[in-house]
């Protein structure tokens, strides 16, 4: 079995120092996995996040980095979507507790036992585990879960923009001074460098900056 450390930092932390996308499109994209990555759907978090994509893409005329998105749908995994969604549930209860909405409490340990039991169930089609999970979380808990994930995924979500923006800069700046470069110059090679150049002329326009 991986490391869980080295895998995290593979899944999450590499696909951001890989990428040559502007840090606008970076910075959208870890928005938008954030805030599917969080959502109460895991094993559908990839799709969704592809067709808000495409949405968003050939719909909206707004580009956003799709490899980032999935990167970060990676949030909720096997090993921690049981505490994550617990904590939602917890969240949603004292939330709606303000309103005078109570849901009867559930332990953690139950809970586990309930969500781990339908998904290591190998006679049951991928499938059918997949869409009974999703069954059971709104079924079964309903608006505790889904308003406690809006409370954390929302926030989250609108934070990582910002966050993403600040870290990649930094990031890209440090790779800059290896080179001995500015940041604009290195900007210029490494990010704009192909994707602005006119294609008949091979010149390169005026360059727009990075956002």
């Amino acid at each position: 079995m991986k490391n869980p450390l080295r895998l995290a930092y593979t899944r999450l932390i590499v696909p951001f120092q890989q990428s040559m996308a502007p840090v606008n499109e970076v910075s959208r994209g870890a928005l938008v996995g954030m805030f599917v990555g969080l959502a109460p759907l895991m094993g559908v978090q990839m799709y969704i996040a592809a067709a808000i994509w495409i949405i968003s893409r050939y719909v909206l005329r707004c580009r956003f980095n799709l490899p980032i998105a999935i990167a970060l749908v990676w949030i909720t995994n096997p090993l921690t979507v049981v505490p994550i969604y617990y904590g939602y549930l917890l969240t949603g209860n004292w939330v709606l507790s303000v309103f005078d909405l109570l849901f009867t409490p559930i332990l953690y340990e139950e809970f586990q036992a309930m969500f781990m039991a339908l998904q290591s169930d190998a006679t049951i089609p991928w499938i059918e585990r997949l869409v009974g999970g999703i069954v059971m979380l709104f079924w079964e808990f309903g608006w505790p879960i889904v308003v406690g994930s809006a409370v954390w995924a929302i926030p989250l979500a609108l934070f990582s923009y910002p966050l993403t923006a600040f870290l990649l800069r930094r990031y890209r700046m440090m790779l800059a001074r290896e080179e001995g470069l500015s940041y604009e110059d290195w900007t210029r090679q490494h990010i704009d460098g192909g994707r602005n150049q006119h294609p008949a002329s091979g010149l390169e326009p005026a360059r727009q900056p990075e956002t």
